[in-house]
């Protein structure tokens, strides 16, 4: 008796759901799409794209939205449209049941803005190109000088994300330079002097040996009197006076 009841109410089961999918279906088609609303989720942070400006980019590319049912918009089809935006990281698209179309939106980070000849651009977390945007300029490490002598721009992507998730060197590096040689030097927020790194390799020993300096060697009053702080020698700091 126990299988056959089993059996019946799998039966049921499979006859109750499509009745239930078609009768959903059926209240989709009679809702109407009344509102779009679109929320840029990190925009106190962030600040290349608002809402309002997403929101007539997506009812220029669907202007049938509003006033059509909500059974009509495919809301995968929306998220990959906004996603080919070059301010858009990620996009959620879904609808309530009263029909409003909600957007909710995350933006690109940008890690670092290069400076190479006569262009400009962001790299982002992922090491990809962002361009510019006239609505808001990044605070975020500047990369500048004989860009095209480099390798590979992956070190410096690595340099840039040890800066930024560093408070302290996130609050006092300012600038990265990369000399006509190759090597790097950086300019920082309190203080006029350079800071000659060398090249790359070991540069999380270098930078801890700038720390202990900045907090245990000179005196705040004393930086001015450097023009020069040079990191480039294994187990050695030397720094340069200013002539006077």
């Amino acid at each position: 008796m126990r299988k056959v009841k089993n059996i019946i109410l799998w039966t049921l089961a499979i006859a109750y759901f499509p009745v239930v999918f078609a009768f959903v279906s059926n209240k989709k088609n009679q809702v109407i799409c009344s509102d779009v609303q679109v929320v840029v989720k990190d925009s106190l942070s962030t600040q290349f794209v608002t809402s309002t400006q997403m929101r007539n980019v997506l009812l220029n590319k669907y202007p049938a939205i509003l006033g059509n049912s909500i059974g009509q918009i495919n809301c995968e089809e929306i998220e990959q449209f906004i996603k080919k935006h070059e301010a858009i990281r990620d996009c959620e698209a879904y609808y309530t049941i009263g029909g409003r179309l909600n957007i909710e939106l995350e933006q690109r980070k940008p890690l670092c803005r290069i400076f190479s000849g006569y262009s400009s651009y962001y790299l982002d977390e992922n090491g990809e190109k962002m361009p510019l945007f006239k609505s808001h300029t990044a605070h975020v490490l500047v990369v500048s000088g004989h860009i095209n002598k480099l390798d590979s721009i992956n070190e410096v992507i690595d340099f840039a994300k040890f800066i930024k998730h560093d408070n302290f060197w996130n609050a006092q590096i300012e600038q990265v330079y990369v000399e006509s040689n190759g090597e790097f030097s950086l300019a920082p927020r309190v203080g006029d002097q350079i800071i000659y790194l060398g090249s790359l390799k070991d540069y999380p020993l270098k930078m801890k040996n700038l720390y202990a300096l900045y907090s245990e060697g000179l005196h705040p009053r004393e930086w001015n009197n450097y023009k020069e702080i040079n990191l480039k020698f294994e187990g050695q700091i030397i720094c340069t006076k200013k002539i006077k």
